[in-house]
């Protein structure tokens, strides 16, 4: 048996039991998501797929603050109904990585810059911080199966029955993980996909 076998290098959180599904999201996500939407010309069909109410409720909101978790699927469902080539999709996830480094994963990212031969998997640590500032309940665990090999799991994230999600996030994870090695592949995991489920397996050189 390998000895990276099921080694869980970031457990569910402690609070999943209490809050076992997302009741809300940052509003740095959705005004980065929004962002790469227009920087990639996406940002008048996605604004004509979201509901009034609802691009008002986001267009206003302040980065910092917490978003019920029904804006969040309704940006991930406007987007998803732009039914984009799943290659614009992975780019608009790694859109969202870079304008996220100047605020909550810029430290990371300075800190990798700093040492030389920094592995993926402290990126991925630190990303689980990341998330469990960006979404309030449900969680996620990182799980070590092999020497540049690991598997993520997130449980109670609504966002995970849209596919436009599923792809960016994917996107956003290659993206993040390229700050460290020098060649990143991340597949979608069927046997984790539900309607509040996903998971990814990286691989990296």
């Amino acid at each position: 048996m390998s000895p990276y076998a099921e080694d869980v290098l970031v457990p569910f959180p402690r609070t999943l039991s209490a809050v076992p599904e997302a009741t809300h999201c940052r509003g740095t996500l959705l005004l980065a998501s929004r962002r790469a939407l227009q920087a990639h010309g996406h940002f008048d069909a996605y604004r004509a797929r979201l509901a009034p109410d609802d691009e008002l409720a986001i267009a206003s909101s302040v980065a910092g603050t917490w978003l019920p978790i029904e804006l969040g699927v309704a940006h991930y469902r406007a987007c998803d109904a732009l039914a984009l080539p799943a290659g614009e999709q992975l780019r608009l996830g790694a859109a969202v990585v870079h304008e996220l480094q100047r605020t909550f994963i810029g430290t990371v990212l300075r800190a990798a810059a700093k040492g030389a031969g920094v592995s993926p998997l402290f990126g991925l640590e630190k990303f689980f911080d990341i998330y469990a500032r960006t979404m309030k309940g449900g969680g996620g665990r990182l799980v070590r199966v092999g020497p540049k090999d690991a598997r993520v799991e997130f449980i109670g994230n609504p966002f995970s029955a849209i596919r436009y999600f599923r792809v960016a996030y994917r996107g956003f994870i290659t993206a993040g993980c390229e700050f460290f090695a020098q060649r990143v592949v991340t597949a979608e995991l069927d046997a984790h996909r539900s309607e509040t489920t996903v998971g990814y397996r990286i691989a990296w050189a």
